[in-house]
């Protein structure tokens, strides 16, 4: 569903003096913590934190922090996934009932839960209509959107109560998969409040026509821009979800209190929720040794020290996620996309790339290699043979005879040169010196980058690096056209794609030709009709062939996958089940007496 952020690391110091536990830098963005029962405070990484409100997200901001950190706690999806530490539809959390497919899997008969506003109205079918004419109006700005997808295979909605409606689609559909990566990434949204054009103008049924849709969405935009009001702007404060927002700051510290009327199930049993942001792992850490967060995170470089903190009070609890983790490669970049056009060349840079060295030495053993689009863990019924044998194993040596079989002079620990035949585009006298931007913040990250380096300029493959922030790296690595600013060549934000809100692993949003969050805007027309095979056959076939030939092709460069982070939670918060999708849910958290 999103970009995942990168993994929570930080350096574990064993010994505090007892006056560090009151003061710590306003940079580090800590606050003192109230007393025990109160509130719950969750540790957010280091440069990635939540920065967009409105539920229909740009690609510059579709990640965890925004969406299943942030969002879903105040507004909730039809269908939210993620129960029990597997990647399967919640239902007791969701917003509807679950959903009854007819004629031939062509229409889908969705009921709302009795719902309601925080300010006391139904949460109604034309709330549903109100976020899908939107989307219709609006498709290319929603990074969630792929062409023939929602809304393009929805022909018409007929509402046929306030709480019921139908969907007629285009075709037949996989309800596994309509249900999973298409339903999960819907939700209603108030229409009674934010179907208007200006802050000072009337509330209508402007989304019903385009040019209304239109000018609604740039006002709901406008507003998701100015952060400072998150938590004072009237809009933000009519939520379906357990939470509402109480107070909002720039660096990303959110404060949440129960919504009082919320419909769901199970009802906040705390007093208020914190996310907490942290400049560094390092201030982080220092915080955590005291007791001051709940909900924290351990470096894996010091995984050893666990038992330290566990005397603290706290439990070691390694958080697995539902996806998969990649390099994108700008295929439209007009200098250097013909190299990376070049399969040969995709080879040689993944074979340069140690997964089993980085999760053995940096890792220490905790993660796995990803070698296709489906997931190796958690262990799951999709991923194929092929998958699990790892077909770009380590081998520099490999590496090297392919660029010279195509034309290469290689210069170890220099720049290797085209001689001639290197491919389609690819010049005589061209270099293979490339550009790599990674995220900072994240201290395995910085290692793995510097290992590939070290191990990419054996064959004469020179990266010239720069790095920033999480939220920044995903912003300069979004898909771009070809021409004078589209100059990024590889990117690395460290926490690969989750799939979250897209929990069947087929990889549309990510692969497909022209797809929203296809960063290195790869296009491959086979690629496209296994995908669609996947989505409208029966079986797993379709699955197996799909990543065979991704991981075959390389449309991206993989990397290997470690636990979103190596949580450490106090013993006295109960009721945390760490979801696949890295969505939180602290309505079900509450303090031990």
């Amino acid at each position: 569903m999103s970009l995942s952020t990168s993994t929570r690391v930080a350096t574990v110091l064993l010994a505090v003096a007892a006056t560090a536990a009151l003061v710590v830098s306003v940079a580090a963005g800590t606050t003192t913590r109230p007393a025990a029962g109160e509130t719950a405070t969750f540790a957010l990484q280091p440069g990635s934190y939540p920065s967009f409100i409105f539920p229909i997200v740009d690609g510059a901001h579709y990640s965890v922090s925004n969406i299943e950190q942030f969002q879903r706690l105040m507004y909730r999806p039809l269908y939210l996934y993620g129960k029990a530490g597997k990647p399967i539809v919640n239902q007791a959390a969701s917003l509807a009932q679950a959903p009854v497919y007819t004629k031939g899997n062509t229409r889908v008969t969705i009921t709302l839960k009795p719902y309601k506003w925080s300010d006391g109205k139904p949460v109604t079918a034309r709330d549903f209509t109100f976020l899908m004419n939107l989307l219709k109006a609006n498709k290319k700005n929603w990074a969630a959107y792929l062409p023939g997808d929602v809304p393009d295979n929805v022909k018409k909605v007929i509402v046929s109560s306030p709480r019921t409606f139908t969907l007629v689609l285009d075709r037949a559909y996989s309800p596994v998969w309509f249900t999973g990566n298409q339903l999960s990434q819907l939700m209603p949204i108030p229409q009674h409040v934010w179907d208007k054009k200006s802050s000072s103008g009337p509330v209508g049924n402007w989304d019903q026509t385009t040019a209304g849709a239109t000018a609604v969405y740039n006002f709901l935009i406008s507003q998701s821009k100015n952060i400072s009001t998150y938590a004072s702007n009237p809009l933000w404060q009519v939520v379906d979800g357990p939470w509402k927002l109480s107070e909002f700051r720039s660096d990303g510290y959110s404060k949440f209190v129960p919504n009082p009327n919320y419909s769901g199930a199970v009802k906040p049993k705390l007093a208020a929720f914190v996310e907490q942001p942290f400049t560094t792992q390092q201030a982080e850490l220092n915080v955590l040794r005291t007791g001051g967060i709940d909900y924290g995170y351990l470096p894996q470089s010091e995984v050893a020290q666990a038992s330290a903190l566990e005397h603290q009070g706290y439990t070691f609890k390694p958080w697995i996620q539902w996806g998969i983790n990649y390099m994108p490669v700008n295929f439209a970049n007009p200098t250097t996309g013909p190299l990376f056009k070049q399969l040969y060349i995709r080879q040689a840079l993944q074979l340069t790339i140690d997964q089993a060295g980085y999760v053995r030495d940096l890792f220490h053993g905790y993660g796995w290699p990803t070698n296709a689009p489906v997931p190796l863990q958690p262990p799951n019924p999709y991923v194929s043979a092929y998958t699990k044998s790892t077909p770009y194993k380590y081998s520099p040596t490999k590496a090297a005879a392919l660029l010279k079989s195509h034309g290469w002079t290689v210069n170890p620990d220099g720049v290797s040169v085209c001689n001639g035949n290197c491919g389609a585009g690819v010049s005589q006298g061209t270099k293979l010196e490339l550009k790599l931007e990674y995220a900072t913040g994240d201290t395995i990250v910085s290692q793995e980058v510097q290992a590939w380096k070290s191990a990419a300029s054996k064959i004469g493959v020179k990266f010239d690096l720069s790095s920033g922030p999480f939220n920044q790296v995903i912003a300069d690595v979004s898909p771009c056209k070809p021409g004078a600013s589209c100059t990024w060549d590889i990117g690395f934000w460290g926490g690969g794609w989750l799939y979250g809100v897209n929990p069947i692993p087929v990889g549309d949003q990510q692969f497909l030709c022209g797809s929203g969050a296809n960063f290195g805007q790869y296009c491959d027309k086979t690629n496209d009709a296994n995908i669609h095979g996947v989505q409208q056959q029966a079986g797993l076939a379709p699955m197996r062939k799909f990543q065979n030939y991704m991981a075959q092709q390389l449309g991206v460069l993989w990397m290997p996958y470690r636990p979103n982070q190596l949580s450490m939670i106090k013993n006295s918060l109960k009721g945390v089940v760490q979801s696949p999708i890295l969505s939180l849910t602290p309505e079900e958290w509450s303090f031990s007496k």
